[in-house]
C-alpha cells in the first residue's frame, strides 16, 4: 500500500472519530479547523476565481477518469473499485477535514448550557410584536455602504463575538467571491454558500441590495465554523440589526421575514397570518413580493427540486434531524436566546 492511502486512512478514521465522538469534534472546531481554515482559504486568495467549483469538477473528473480507463485498459470491476474509493475517500476527508468536521460538536446551545425554549403561542406573540414593530421602522430605501466596507463591518463584529463561543476567528485574506456556476445557483434559489474544500464564502452576483448583508453575514458565520444554518441566520441577524447603517439594519430585520411568516404558517391559524401580514408595512410587503418574483423568475423548477432533496439529505447525514427546515429554526434560536440576555 502506498503511503498515501495510509495518509487517506488516518485521516478518515480522525473524521469517523469526530462523527463518533463530541470532544475529538470539538478538539478539531477548536484546534485543528482555525488553522486548516486559515490556510486554505490563504492558499485560495491568491486565485480570483472558485476553487471550491474546481475542486467539485476535478473530483468528477477524476471519477470520470478512472471509468474510461478501467473500460479502455480493460483493467476490471476490482481496479475500478478500488480506483473509485480511493478518489470518493480523498473527496470525503477533504470535505469533513476542511470543514464538515464541526457538524459533529455540541449545538451551540448546549455548549452555553441553555435550554431551548419551545413553542407557546403567549411567547411568540410577544416575540412576534416586537418584531414586527422593529421591522416595520427599519424600512430604508438608504444606499448600502460599500461591499468592502459591509465585508469589513462584519468581520469586525464576528472576530470580537463569535471566539467567545468557540469559533475560529476570520482572517483579513478571507475575501467573498463571486461563483463560477453562478447561473446554476440562481436556478435553485441559493444566495450564498461556503466552500468546505478552501474555506472559501460565495455570494450570488443575483442577491438583492436588500438581501446582501445578512447573506455574506450568515456565509461568514459559516466560514467562522458555524454549521447550523439557524445559527447562522441567528448572527446574520446579530449583526444586521445592530449596524448604524440603515439599510443593513433593514437587511437584518428583513431577511428574518420569510422565517418568521413560516412560523407564524406553522403554529398559528391561516387567518392570523393574514391578519398578520396585514400589520407589516405596506412598502416592505412590496419588497417581500418582489424578492419572491426575482427569485422565481431565475429558478428551475426541476433543479430545484433536485437540490433542495439533496441539500435535506445531506443535513440530516449531519446530524441536522430537521434537514433543510432548520433555516426556519432561527426563530426559535432568538427567543430562546434573548430570554437568557442575548
Amino acid at each position: 500500500m502506498k503511503k498515501i492511502h495510509y495518509i487517506a486512512l488516518a485521516l478518515a478514521v480522525f473524521v469517523l472519530l469526530c462523527r463518533w465522538s463530541v470532544p475529538v469534534a470539538e478538539f478539531y472546531a477548536k484546534v485543528c479547523y482555525p488553522a486548516i481554515s486559515a490556510g486554505l482559504s490563504y492558499l485560495a486568495s491568491a486565485f480570483p476565481f472558485s476553487l471550491e467549483e474546481l475542486s467539485v469538477l476535478l473530483f468528477a473528473a477524476l471519477l470520470l477518469f478512472v471509468l474510461v480507463k478501467a473500460v479502455v485498459k480493460k483493467k476490471g470491476l476490482g481496479w475500478w473499485l478500488g480506483k473509485t474509493a480511493l478518489v470518493l475517500v480523498w473527496l470525503v476527508v477533504w470535505l469533513y477535514m476542511g470543514w464538515g468536521n464541526n457538524y459533529f460538536r455540541a449545538p451551540l446551545l448546549q455548549r452555553i448550557g441553555i435550554q431551548r425554549q419551545f413553542f407557546s403561542e403567549d411567547r411568540f406573540n410577544q416575540f412576534l410584536y416586537a418584531y414586527t414593530d422593529s421591522l416595520n421602522g427599519s424600512f430604508s430605501k438608504d444606499a448600502l455602504p460599500d461591499k468592502s466596507s459591509i465585508e469589513a463591518d462584519i468581520k469586525t463584529y464576528y472576530i470580537r463575538e463569535l471566539p467567545t463561543y468557540g469559533y475560529a476567528s476570520l482572517r483579513e485574506w478571507q475575501h467573498p467571491k463571486r461563483p463560477l456556476l453562478n447561473r446554476l445557483y440562481s436556478a435553485v434559489g441559493v444566495s450564498g454558500f461556503m466552500g468546505p474544500f478552501f474555506c472559501e464564502t460565495q455570494v450570488n452576483r443575483d442577491v438583492l441590495d436588500y438581501e446582501y448583508p445578512f447573506t455574506l453575514a450568515h456565509e461568514l458565520a459559516h466560514l467562522a465554523g458555524v454549521t447550523s444554518e439557524a445559527e447562522a441566520n441567528y448572527w446574520a441577524y446579530r449583526f444586521c440589526t445592530q449596524s448604524a447603517s440603515p439599510a443593513i439594519r433593514y437587511s437584518g430585520y428583513y431577511s428574518l421575514l420569510p422565517h418568521v411568516a413560516a412560523n407564524v404558517r406553522t403554529f398559528m391559524a391561516e387567518e392570523y397570518y393574514a391578519y398578520w401580514m396585514r400589520t407589516v408595512d405596506a412598502q416592505i410587503r412590496a419588497d417581500y413580493v418582489a424578492q419572491r418574483e426575482h427569485w422565481d423568475a431565475l429558478r428551475v423548477d426541476w433543479i430545484d427540486r433536485v437540490q433542495t432533496f439533496l441539500m435535506d439529505k445531506s443535513l440530516k447525514h449531519n446530524g441536522v434531524s430537521s434537514g433543510a427546515k432548520e433555516y426556519n429554526e432561527v426563530v426559535s434560536l432568538i427567543i430562546t436566546l434573548q430570554a437568557n440576555g442575548m
